[in-house]
């Protein structure tokens, strides 16, 4: 591995020359400043990568990962005003110098947001697709084998014909990765590809990516779940504070305590092996690979029975929120919910989980006001949201969209937050309560004077989640919440999410991050197809209800591990996904 100790990025190490020489993609003393601010986002990067190599880029945030990625592909300074200084190349191109269209046929980058680069102009996701490659010039038929390749390599075939604007956000981002994939570069760059897809995707995704490599392109990946990129990167490039920090091969960066990256699930899950005497291996594993190898498949097993079959677990708790047979489909006659029966207590932690897609997103909207259904009924707190108007919903409703954008709008985090309690005439002595409260909690004290979009994306997310906080409401929804987020602003989630519960609210994560769902919540309900095929306690979920899980969205590193020890459905899960959170 090597890490940048003395220089910090800002020269050149032993070999670096002939290597920058050989790369695809090179830069030397890079840095970038951002217009309204005095520190650099980028400080002095040296690095070389070769073509035909996936490399992950890594970092807590604000690390300068974004940053990077965008001005590899040469958007700065161009959209994104500022200070470059040092050069880069790619594929023998200037991305400082040169055009983004002269860049185009050299390099592509599918940015974290998959909305900011939807066209705005195409009727159909085939057309999006296609929409850089006709403004290149190529010929009718080529476009059409290439999008049809695209589409067909991220599963979204039967898309082709529709609005982009009518996907879900996971579908959105697979439309914009095949986008990409149909340029067809040599060097394609992919910040946070993996935050809004489902776990099946993400796996076939980082199997495209490799297979990319080997046919000789160039994959460069900003990527915060240490698991994927142990599993799918050559070398991993750590960045922190804008400096290259360190350099090297994946185990040996996530295995170094001294990075303080966090720790991967494959480490925590065998330091819990470790603990309960069933690991043979000589070091604790950083990929999964390694972690089935170094489970005893000898150790003894837990004699557990097999629960009954169970279609439908309902809360013990007094109903805070009711959906009585929601039906629901936009205009284009696709039906998106159907037959939606559902209960929630106070004071539950449920897990709402189904692939790209499903309609998890659009059951959320339902339950805020902020689409109706076309049939059936939802009650909050014993009243049909029917009759009330959206705006009065917030005091026992509240959600944290995928997109935050859609949610910021203050010209500082302290307003931000302040906004919702002021709407809801809450008094002025109960505002600053609520939102001390909530900058402590979410960890933003220090940013309470910051314009939000001056914060890294994860930090964004954070603004949002408190700004919801602040509003105390009965039901609190997150909509992919940990997207995008590295460890320290994930166990800042973590808190904020057992501040709610502890206060007796009722939290819905919306999510793809089933380790961190199954260590936070104690029920899951699984969409597929608009509707209702599981809900159960985690706990008491039995093998039919995992085979149903792994069908739709993979399960959790947790449960292989407890699979390989023999152990039953159930306490699979209940044993190995929670227990690893007090191993972080």
């Amino acid at each position: 591995m090597h890490r940048c100790g003395g220089c910090h990025g800002r020269g050149r190490c032993r070999g670096e020359v002939s290597a920058m020489n050989d790369a695809i993609v090179a830069t030397n003393g890079l840095s970038f400043r951002y217009t309204r601010r005095t520190t650099p986002a980028l400080d002095q990067i040296s690095i070389a990568i070769a073509a035909g190599s996936v490399t992950a880029i890594i970092g807590p945030a604000g690390a300068g990962k974004s940053t990077l990625c965008a001005l590899l592909a040469g958007f700065m300074p161009r959209f994104f005003r500022g200070v470059v200084d040092g050069t880069a190349t790619v594929d023998g191109m200037s991305p400082i110098e040169g055009s983004v269209h002269a860049m185009l046929p050299h390099v592509t980058v599918v940015l974290s947001q998959a909305s900011t680069q939807i066209s705005g102009v195409c009727d159909t996701v085939a057309g999006e697709v296609g929409f850089a490659l006709a403004n290149m010039g190529l010929p009718v038929d080529t476009i059409r084998t290439r999008v049809a390749e695209a589409l067909a390599t991220m599963e979204i075939g039967h898309l082709a014909e529709r609005s982009p604007f009518q996907l879900s956000g996971g579908q959105q981002q697979r439309m914009v990765i095949a986008a990409a994939l149909a340029l067809n570069p040599p060097v394609l760059i992919f910040d946070e590809p993996t935050a809004q897809l489902d776990p099946p995707t993400v796996a076939a995704l980082g199997d495209t990516l490799r297979r990319l490599a080997a046919a000789g392109k160039t994959i460069i990946v900003a990527e915060q779940h240490l698991d994927w990129v142990a599993a799918y990167a050559d070398r991993v490039i750590v960045l922190n504070a804008g400096r290259l920090h360190a350099d090297g091969p994946p185990q040996t960066i996530i295995a170094d305590p001294q990075l303080a990256l966090g720790r991967s699930y494959a480490q925590r899950l065998s330091s819990y092996a470790q603990l309960h005497g069933v690991w043979q291996g000589s070091t604790v594993a950083t990929t999964h690979a390694g972690l089935v190898r170094g489970i005893r498949t000898d150790a003894p097993v837990e004699p557990v029975s097999r629960p009954l079959p169970r279609a439908h677990a309902a809360p013990m708790q007094a109903p805070v929120l009711t959906c009585t047979s929601v039906q629901f489909a936009y205009p284009n006659g696709v039906p998106v919910l159907t037959d939606v029966d559902l209960t929630f207590g106070h004071g539950e932690r449920v897990a709402l989980l189904g692939r790209n897609g499903a309609g998890k997103s659009t059951l959320l909207r339902h339950f805020n006001g902020l689409l109706r259904p076309q049939s059936g009924s939802i009650a909050l707190n014993g009243v049909d949201i029917a009759k009330r108007a959206p705006g009065t919903l917030a005091r026992q409703m509240s959600i944290v969209f995928q997109d935050v954008r859609n949610q910021l709008f203050a010209a500082t985090v302290r307003t931000e937050i302040a906004y919702g309690p002021s709407l809801l005439g809450i008094p002025s002595i109960d505002q600053e309560r609520r939102v001390t409260h909530a900058l402590a909690v979410c960890g933003l004290t220090n940013d309470a004077d910051t314009h939000p979009y001056d914060l890294p994306v994860a930090r964004r997310r954070l603004v949002a989640t408190a700004a919801i906080m602040a509003l105390e409401s009965d039901i609190i929804a997150l909509d992919e919440p940990t997207a995008g987020l590295d460890s320290d602003s994930i166990e800042t989630l973590s808190s904020a999410i057992a501040t709610c519960t502890q206060a007796g609210r009722t939290v819905i994560l919306v999510t793809h991050d089933l380790n961190f769902c199954a260590t936070h919540t104690d029920r899951v309900v699984l969409l597929a197809g608009g509707r209702i095929v599981l809900d159960a306690p985690w706990a008491s979920l039995n093998e039919d209800h995992i085979a149903l899980l792994d069908r739709e969205v993979g399960l959790p590193l947790g449960f292989d591990v407890a699979r390989t020890c023999g152990i039953a459905a159930g306490n699979a899960l209940h044993r190995c996904l929670t227990a690893p959170a007090g191993l972080r």
